[in-house]
């Protein structure tokens, strides 16, 4: 295999340039770490459209970079889960319904719409919001290799727009309140820091695993499961809130959760970018804008819901949202904006509801398309 083409050399080469040039401000905006998901989307569709080389990115290597980021990010902002949890509690419940509810309605008129598209919509429902768990259940229970084909063909072509939309979304609300966020005055952070160790952050990890992979049969077609994501953040965050002495230090977590999220945006971009781009280019405009509409009105509507009924402060109220998009890069996106890893406890209280959700809406649409 040429060594330019290899999955190992394109991950590193997006992450670098993506780093470097997400640095870059223009009129005091910036990409961040975002830009490695668009190197990465210009790399993937440049080599397929050119037929220079397959890019095969193994799942595995995805899951590693991702669990790198969640349990980095939940592990930092654990201090402050049980607080979060026992005042905001069931206003996240509510957004995360509400979001799912939003994007399901939504789903259901695209459908009245386009009757033929039907299983195409319910994919790009899934993707507008990026709940694999959601693909996975629309799979399950489609009982149809051809509406298997189409639930897949309108997640791939809706999944990068629906990760722009909440990306964007919160870089706009993060740079518009970082500046008073950081104005607050906080209480001096007297808890102590204790010195970093692989195998207490591995532990964190193994027990994440351990908890996404639990399943709960609802019934005959719903299965729940927090998967590697749900599972490693809600280990980080209630390990870490528990014993003082996974709260470590800030400069390892750093290194980790930068490295990692450069990674798990380069992959996304690598993984996507062909598919994504070529389907807009060849049939797929109508997939894409009723997948952006979607992901849209649901973000807009969770705001609206959450800032103005709910009023939950911003950093919670975005991590809210990206939770229940089930949304990591937009998770990544709100950390780096409001410079803050507060955003995480929105989205860990938010995000197994949303899951729930997700699951929920997903077998009510089928059932209604079939």
């Amino acid at each position: 295999m040429n060594l330019f083409f290899s999955p190992i050399f394109l991950i590193i080469f997006c992450m670098m340039m993506g780093s470097f040039l997400g640095n870059i401000s223009f009129r005091k905006f910036k990409l961040g770490s975002s830009m490695s998901l668009f190197i990465g989307l210009f790399i993937s569709f440049f080599i397929n459209k050119n037929n220079l080389s397959e890019i095969n990115i193994p799942n595995e290597l995805f899951n590693v970079v991702l669990i790198g980021f969640i349990a980095s990010v939940g592990l930092k902002a654990s201090k402050n889960i049980r607080t979060i949890i026992s005042s905001h509690g069931i206003k996240f419940i509510i957004l995360s319904f509400f979001i799912t509810a939003v994007g399901a309605s939504c789903t259901f008129l695209f459908i009245k719409l386009y009757p033929d598209l039907a299983f195409s919509i319910i994919g790009a429902y899934e993707g507008g919001l990026t709940s694999s768990p959601g693909l996975a259940t629309a799979l399950e229970i489609s009982q149809s290799k051809l509406a298997d084909a189409s639930i897949g063909l309108g997640y791939s072509i809706a999944y990068v727009p629906g990760i722009l939309v909440v990306m964007f979304y919160s870089s706009w609300i993060g740079k518009r309140n970082s500046s008073a966020l950081k104005s607050k005055s906080k209480p001096i952070d007297s808890t102590i820091k204790y010195p970093f160790h692989i195998w207490k952050f591995l532990f964190v990890v193994v027990t994440g695993l351990v908890i996404g992979n639990f399943k709960i049969k609802i019934s005959s077609f719903m299965v729940f499961s927090l998967g590697i994501t749900g599972g490693v953040l809600i280990s980080a965050l209630f390990l870490g809130s528990y014993f003082k002495s996974l709260q470590f230090e800030n400069t390892a977590l750093d290194v980790i959760r930068d490295i990692s999220l450069n990674g798990f945006l380069a992959i996304v971009g690598l993984d996507y970018g062909y598919t994504a781009i070529n389907a807009v280019m060849d049939s797929g405009v109508v997939l894409l804008i009723i997948g952006l509409a979607i992901a849209s009105i649901s973000v807009i509507a969770g705001h609206i819901m959450g800032y103005y009924i709910l009023k939950i402060e911003p950093v919670y109220l975005v991590g809210g949202i990206c939770g229940g998009m089930t949304s990591t890069p937009g998770l990544a996106c709100a950390v780096e904006a409001f410079e803050s890893e507060d955003v995480t406890l929105g989205y860990g209280a938010a995000y197994p509801f949303a899951l729930v959700g997700m699951i929920l809406w997903t077998n009510i649409l089928i059932s209604l398309s079939s």
